[in-house]
């Protein structure tokens, strides 16, 4: 069974979603109830969140996980999940490491996140492997609330000015954008139809990562 950690249920339950869809067995593990409390947590009380992911992993463990797909990206920037996995002896993929390898292949990248504790993570990510990348990031709550509130996709584009951010982004040099939140995913086919520039959505590429890990064959039991 693969974990799903995530930040609300709504991005809980697309992470599973996605898992089950691939033929996986998998299970949901939110942190938060909403974006404002999972944001809050992130800026201001990152040892609270470091604690509550710690206790959820071993949750996760009681409750035969053999990975940990975190479908979260402002929690990968906020908690050092590489720390963690090894104090619970369970594999961990999150969408910093598909940005790390993202890094060694372009020299700018745009960055779209839920807020700029994720953006910042992302940039120290990249930057920590591959000093050279610029990374010029933008956090926008507000396209996870209007998320959340199931608004269509090409309407939350048109409120937010996305496209022409993504033109920014490629007027100052960027070669692709990281979508930098999984909720984003939503808007991914939508904004791609406009986009200027290639978008890198994780899930694929985490997914990748697990399936050649050594839980290779426990996940496909």
């Amino acid at each position: 069974m693969i974990a799903v950690l995530a930040g609300t249920p709504i991005d809980t339950a697309m992470g599973v979603d996605f898992i089950q869809g691939k033929g996986y067995a998998a299970k949901g593990y939110a942190v938060s109830r909403t974006p404002e409390e999972q944001s809050l947590l992130q800026v201001v009380y990152p040892e609270r969140l470091t604690q509550e992911v710690d206790t959820l992993l071993g949750t996760m463990k009681s409750d035969g996980a053999h990975a940990v797909f975190v479908y979260c990206n402002s929690i990968s920037a906020a908690v050092d999940m590489d720390i963690l996995g090894k104090k619970h002896q369970i594999f961990v993929v999150t969408p910093l490491h598909v940005y790390i390898d993202m890094g060694k292949i372009f020299s700018c990248l745009g960055v779209l996140a839920a807020n700029n504790q994720s953006t910042h993570g992302i940039e120290r990510a990249i930057q920590t492997h591959s000093p050279h990348t610029q990374v010029i990031g933008t956090g926008m709550l507000k396209l996870v609330n209007a998320i959340e509130k199931k608004k269509a996709p090409e309407e939350i584009i048109r409120e937010a000015s996305l496209l022409p951010l993504l033109h920014f982004y490629r007027e100052n040099g960027c070669e692709a954008v990281i979508l930098g939140c999984t909720h984003f995913s939503y808007l991914h086919g939508a904004l791609s139809l406009i986009s200027p520039l290639p978008l890198v959505d994780p899930a694929e590429k985490m997914l990748q990562r697990l399936l050649e890990s050594d839980e290779k064959d426990e996940i496909e039991d």
